[in-house]
């Protein structure tokens, strides 16, 4: 009786394995075809006519200086005061530099199911296609996904990516940009080697790599004290997961606030497989696997209300991050590409 049992309980651990692994294979293979780099993606959404207006590609020349990205998920509370002040940042500074300031604000609506693209609308009536444009998902893709997706239409030479709630001060993108002209790379030919020579200082360029973050970690002390003991909890073993990942290079790798160089963003988009919680960390995992470099910066930042963050998004994020060394590292089922669409 004993034989047949372990025989059983044998072929059922066999068949177990074989059902997660070809789980697993199926998800990574998933996301690995979602994450092929497509020209052609949905097109803009414009008051002015029921057709939609089409999409450029981050493929083309950079028409613009600066292209701010902005993901959206039911933000229509939130993303007004964002907006006012990003754009009456962008036009003071353009009244100060001069016409050759140059600018666009790209809203991603990701399925939301409140009034975040009626918002987004009225401000693209008002600015105008040229300077706010929205390009609306069908369905919730998650905030990776949504990113990812607005820079494959960005026109700058340089894109911030920043979150709809406006939790840092838009005005320290001047910060990125003078760190990201101490780090990036004049770049052609094999980016690794030429990324970890970068010289001290360059004027950033289209060809350019290289890519600054906005960074908490100086207010650590402050967040602590006003969070519950168990989302500091929560908080501290997330970390200690991303340090498994990505190293401590960078103490920050969550804040929303990110500048790239057009070149930079057209590589890490080619290769960001996380649509979801944890893609932040899969972009700085591939920068450093590619030798692009990066600069963390202090920046302003208030907590803001309304925090979609939840318990099972830690187990969510923890799964993410977990996916990145399965996906690139122990099984090698991602293969980090130089450029997009090789």
């Amino acid at each position: 009786m004993a034989a047949p049992l372990a025989t059983a309980f044998a072929a059922a651990g066999v068949i177990t394995l074989f059902s997660a692994w070809r789980w697993l294979t199926v998800w990574f293979k998933k996301l690995d075809q979602d994450c092929e780099f497509r020209t052609s993606v949905l097109g803009l959404e414009t008051p002015f006519s029921v057709q939609k207006v089409a999409a450029p590609s981050i493929l083309s020349d950079p028409a613009k200086l600066i292209s701010f990205v902005i993901p959206a998920y039911n933000e229509a509370l939130r993303l007004p005061a964002t907006l006012d002040e990003t754009l009456g940042y962008l036009q003071r500074r353009r009244d100060r530099q001069g016409p050759g300031f140059t600018y666009e604000i790209i809203i991603v609506d990701d399925g939301s199911s409140d009034d975040t693209a009626r918002v987004a609308g009225e401000y693209v009536k008002q600015a105008g296609l040229d300077a706010v444009r929205l390009l609306r998902l069908p369905a919730n893709r998650g905030k990776g996904y949504a990113v990812r997706t607005g820079m494959m239409i960005c026109r700058g030479q340089l894109i911030l990516m920043m979150d709809a709630d406006g939790a840092t001060r838009v005005s320290d993108v001047e910060k990125l940009e003078a760190a990201l002209e101490t780090v990036a790379v004049k770049g052609a030919g094999e980016v690794p080697q030429q990324a970890r020579q970068a010289p001290s200082r360059i004027v950033v360029r289209n060809e350019g790599l290289g890519m600054a973050v906005g960074s908490r970690s100086h207010l650590e002390n402050e967040a602590l004290a006003k969070r519950s003991w168990y989302r500091n909890f929560l908080m501290r073993g997330f970390h200690l997961l991303v340090l498994s990942v990505a190293g401590g290079a960078i103490r920050d790798t969550q804040c929303g606030f990110k500048l790239l160089t057009r070149r930079t963003a057209c590589t890490l988009a080619g290769n960001q497989r996380l649509q979801r919680w944890c893609f932040d960390v899969e972009l700085i995992y591939v920068a450093q696997k590619l030798g692009i470099p990066i600069a963390e910066v202090p920046v302003n930042w208030t907590e803001i209300p309304g925090s979609k963050i939840k318990v099972t998004s830690i187990i969510h994020m923890a799964w993410e991050l977990a996916a990145i060394l399965i996906g690139y590292s122990w099984l090698g089922l991602w293969r980090i590409h130089l450029e997009a669409g090789s």
